[in-house]
């Protein structure tokens, strides 16, 4: 309020009544009536008024006196009104957008433009409008759920209903989202969270930046979530790109990375991680001898060759990471040459070998004995066909 009165609070990035506009819609969506709210603002001019007007009148010796009441009189009147009108305003918004999300009109207005299609009826793009998603606006697609599957549980091993988280999620989006800035629509489908989205610029990183602030990753009961957001479009007919988009981008979210956008991806783990089945069949045999298992120095091999990629290939660094001496780590690359036939001190030897352990990795979820029958029995298919 101090900032209102002094004219510091009118900058572009800001809206100084965006703590009414949260407000208001909290009160709505939990169906406090707007009379009710009113009345709380009422209260609160009320008491300004009175505290201000009794600290000027410990001064009623000075002419200033009069002046200062007559003008803290004009300001709290003129700021409570407009208070007021924004108040009325969010919580009529919010509460028409309450009772439109339970609407078949509502889940048929996602339908349509997760599809691609422009809304066709006068009642759809009446609602897409009010819901915020205008034409023209940068749109975008964000998919949320929790990373357990099978039987979800609490960290104290509890049993949790997957409806009851998805629905908290969707309470947290639409909390953390202001309207002011954000349009946006909701509906939980498939055991996902879908929401898409506009803003006036930026609306994907202006999403994964609210989510962030909010800590989005963890719902109230403990249970770990991730989301993926896909990049702009300005086009309706590209959203179900976007939808495919945001999907995979969750599938890289982690409980230590909880948020992903698809442009963040990266591409050499995409390719692996996204890789044919086939692929497989194509490992070298020489694969075999990096599979750390007990009571051998693959795991001690392995680590080191990746050390050495991390450390661009440098041995003395390489050493320092690993707490050796360089002449283990030159021992350590030389037996990978010799098991496996591949030089690891050159940069094509380096990333095969990297390749081959994280397509494993990728594909085995630390099943290395399977890995190894794999392996094994391509190496005898492939002889018995010479």
């Amino acid at each position: 309020m101090i900032a209102v009165a002094a004219g510091r609070a009118d900058r572009s990035d800001a809206d100084p009544f965006g703590f009414v506009r949260t407000h208001a819609e909290w009160r709505a969506r939990h169906q406090v009536p707007l009379t009710a709210s009113l009345h709380a603002y009422r209260l609160a001019h009320k008491t300004y008024w009175g505290i201000t007007r009794e600290s000027l009148l410990r001064h009623a010796g000075r002419k200033e006196t009069l002046l200062a009441l007559t003008m803290l009189s004009d300001f709290w009147i003129e700021f409570f009104d407009h208070v007021g009108t924004v108040l009325a305003e969010a919580h009529a918004v919010e509460e028409g957008l309450s009772v439109a999300q339970s609407t078949r009109a509502y889940v048929g207005l996602i339908d349509d433009l997760l599809r691609g299609l422009e809304p066709g009826g006068a009642e759809a793009r009446r609602l897409r409008t009010l819901c915020g998603i205008r034409p023209g606006a940068p749109m975008a697609v964000a998919v949320a759920r929790p990373f357990q599957s099978g039987t979800l549980q609490t960290g104290n091993g509890e049993p949790i209903d997957l409806e009851v988280t998805l629905r908290s999620l969707v309470r947290l989006v639409q909390q953390v989202l202001p309207s002011a800035v954000f349009g946006k629509l909701v509906d939980i489908r498939n055991g996902e969270v879908t929401v898409i989205v506009a803003s006036d610029a930026d609306t994907s990183r202006g999403l994964l930046k609210v989510l962030r602030q909010h800590g989005f990753g963890r719902t109230a009961n403990g249970l770990a979530a991730g989301a993926g957001v896909s990049p702009d479009t300005m086009e309706i007919a590209r959203l179900p790109e976007s939808l495919e988009e945001a999907r995979l981008a969750l599938e890289f979210a982690s409980a230590t990375h909880p948020l992903m956008h698809f442009a963040d991806i990266d591409l050499p783990d995409f390719l692996i991680r996204r890789a044919d089945k086939t692929v497989l069949r194509l490992i070298p045999e020489w694969t075999r001898h990096l599979v750390p298992s007990d009571g051998d120095q693959s795991g001690e091999l392995s680590s080191t060759i990746r050390a050495f990629a991390d450390c661009s290939l440098n041995v003395k660094q390489t050493a320092r990471r690993l707490g050796v001496h360089a002449n283990t780590v030159y021992f350590r690359l030389n037996r990978i040459n010799q098991l496996t036939g591949i030089d690891p001190r050159t940069f094509s030897g380096t990333s095969l070998l990297l390749t081959a352990l994280r397509l494993l990795e990728a594909h085995a979820d630390g099943n290395y004995s399977c890995l190894k029958a794999t392996i094994g029995s391509t190496r005898n298919a492939r002889r018995a066909g010479r």
